[in-house]
C-alpha cells in the first residue's frame, strides 16, 4: 500500500514538472514569434521622408495632395472627329463674322471721309459766297459814301478854277487860293486812299462806257472820235464806274460836204 502511494506521488511530481517544461517551452514559442512580429512591423515601415534634387529633405506639413480632375478623353475617335469639326466650324463663323465687322467698319469710314470732304467743300463755298457777298456790300457802301462826296470835291475845284482865272489878285487872295488848292488836293488824295480813281478823258478814245458826250466838235481828220475837252471828272472805284466823264466829242468833216 505504502509503495503504491509512494509510485502514484512520483508520478504525479514528475507530471508536474513535465507539464512546467512544457508550458515553458510553450511560453518560449509565444514569445519568439512576438519579436518576430515585431522585427516584422519594423520592417515593413515606409520611410515617407522627402528630399529635393538637392538632397535636402523636404518638411512633411501634412497636406494631403489633392488629385488632379481628369479632363474626359473621347472614348472613340469619331468624337474626337466631331468635337474638331464642330470647333473649326465656331472658328470659321468666327472669322466670318470679324470679317463682316471689319468690312462695316471700312464702310462707314469711308461714307465718313467722303461726308468730311462734302463739309469743307460746302463749308469753303459758303465762305467764299459770304466774302463776295460782303464785298460787295463794302464796295456799294464804299461808293455810295465817296459819290455823295463828289460834288465837294467839284465845288472845290470850280472855286480854284475860277480864282485863278481872276486878274487881279491881293496878296490876301493869293493865300486864300493856296489854301482852298491844298484843301481839294488833300480831300482828293483822302479820297484816292479810298479806292477813288480818276478817268483820264482828253486826248483818248471817246469810249461811251466812261464817256457821257455833252457836245460835238468839228476837228480835224487825226482827231475825230477823240476827246478834246473835258467839261466834268469821271471817277471810278475798281472796275466799278463812280460817274462818268462829261467831255466835249471831236468830230471830223466828212469829205464832200
Amino acid at each position: 500500500m505504502l509503495r503504491f502511494i509512494d509510485f502514484v506521488m512520483s508520478s504525479n511530481f514528475v507530471n508536474k514538472e513535465t507539464g512546467q517544461g512544457a508550458a515553458e517551452e510553450k511560453s518560449q514559442e509565444i514569445n519568439k514569434h512576438a519579436k518576430d512580429a515585431e522585427a516584422e512591423d519594423e520592417v515593413r515601415v515606409t520611410d515617407r521622408r522627402r528630399f529635393t534634387a538637392e538632397g535636402e529633405p523636404v518638411m512633411d506639413l501634412g497636406i494631403e495632395e489633392t488629385p488632379s480632375e481628369e479632363v474626359p478623353i473621347p472614348e472613340t475617335r469619331n468624337e474626337a472627329g466631331n468635337e474638331i469639326a464642330e470647333l473649326q466650324a465656331k472658328l470659321k463663323l468666327a472669322e466670318e463674322k470679324q470679317a463682316e465687322a471689319e468690312s462695316q467698319i471700312r464702310d462707314f469710314a469711308g461714307r465718313f471721309r467722303q461726308a468730311q470732304a462734302q463739309l469743307k467743300a460746302e463749308t469753303d463755298e459758303q465762305r467764299t459766297r459770304m466774302e463776295r457777298i460782303y464785298q460787295q456790300k463794302f464796295d456799294a457802301s464804299r461808293s455810295e459814301i465817296l459819290g455823295s462826296l463828289l460834288d465837294t470835291l467839284d465845288n472845290l475845284k470850280r472855286a480854284v478854277a475860277a480864282a485863278e482865272k481872276t486878274g487881279q489878285r491881293q496878296p490876301d487872295f493869293n493865300a486864300l487860293l493856296e489854301g482852298v488848292r491844298a484843301t481839294a488836293a488833300m480831300f482828293q488824295a483822302k479820297m484816292e486812299n479810298l479806292g477813288l480813281k480818276v478817268i483820264t478823258s482828253v486826248g483818248e478814245v471817246f469810249d461811251p462806257q466812261i464817256h457821257e458826250a455833252v457836245e460835238i466838235a468839228e476837228v480835224p481828220p487825226e482827231q475825230d472820235n477823240l476827246v478834246i475837252e473835258e467839261l466834268q471828272t469821271g471817277y471810278r472805284i475798281g472796275d466799278r464806274l463812280l460817274r462818268p466823264a462829261r467831255v466835249r466829242v471831236g468830230r471830223a468833216r466828212e469829205s464832200g460836204q
